[in-house]
């Protein structure tokens, strides 16, 4: 009866584990696959508010080239972050569907895709084009900074290049976060870009 009774107390502190702080705003309230698992993925926008208020056009700046490239926000599980480019989907590709980059495709026109995500996406704006992300407040925000800053969970004092988001969402196949752009909250629903979780890197 004892053994039983301990293996219980194992279980429930196991389960207690796992479980706490899985709840976010719009979800999940439970989940068995950690919160670093959950956001190394490759992105793709879904859904874009500017103070709760849905907004085409800025959905609409993360497509470019008659809508047949969009930009791709991936997440490591080595805390690295990439704004990236990739053919829609429904666009066949030389590259097989994959991530754009210089070598797959001509570098004149791939650069100057890249410089109008840059002007016309705020995100990009925001984060550049890649940098380093962590966990802050207890799984409650994501902060991102540029290369260079190492864990960003031990910040220079002096480093101006963070940005702050709140998760308000991170599922497996959903993640919204919400940003503070130029004094209006931006939040932004994405949904992965393959199928494959990443679960390297």
């Amino acid at each position: 009866m004892t053994r039983l009774k301990n293996l219980s107390l194992v279980l429930v502190s196991a389960f207690a584990v796992v479980f706490t702080g899985c709840k976010y705003e719009e979800g999940p309230a439970i989940s068995l696959r950690n919160k670093r698992d959950r956001v190394a993925n490759e992105w793709k926008i879904s859904g874009y508010q500017i103070n709760g208020t849905e907004d085409a056009a800025a959905k609409k700046s993360f497509k470019s080239a008659g809508d047949s490239i969009e930009l791709v926000f991936k997440m490591t599980r080595n805390y690295n972050y990439s704004m990236d480019m990739s053919y829609a989907d429904g666009y066949v590709s030389p590259s097989g569907d994959k991530l754009l980059s210089p070598s797959a495709t001509d570098t004149r026109a791939y650069h100057d895709i890249l410089a109008g995500f840059s002007v016309n996406n705020l995100l990009f704006k925001k984060l550049k084009q890649s940098g380093k992300w962590a966990f802050e407040d207890k799984y409650n925000t994501i902060n991102f900074g540029a290369n260079g800053n190492g864990d960003l969970a031990y910040l220079m004092v002096n480093d101006t290049s963070v940005v702050n988001s709140d998760i308000i969402m991170l599922k497996n196949d959903n993640l919204k976060l919400s940003f503070q752009i130029n004094g209006k909250t931006h939040t932004m629903t994405f949904v992965p870009k393959n199928k494959e979780i990443i679960k390297k890197d």
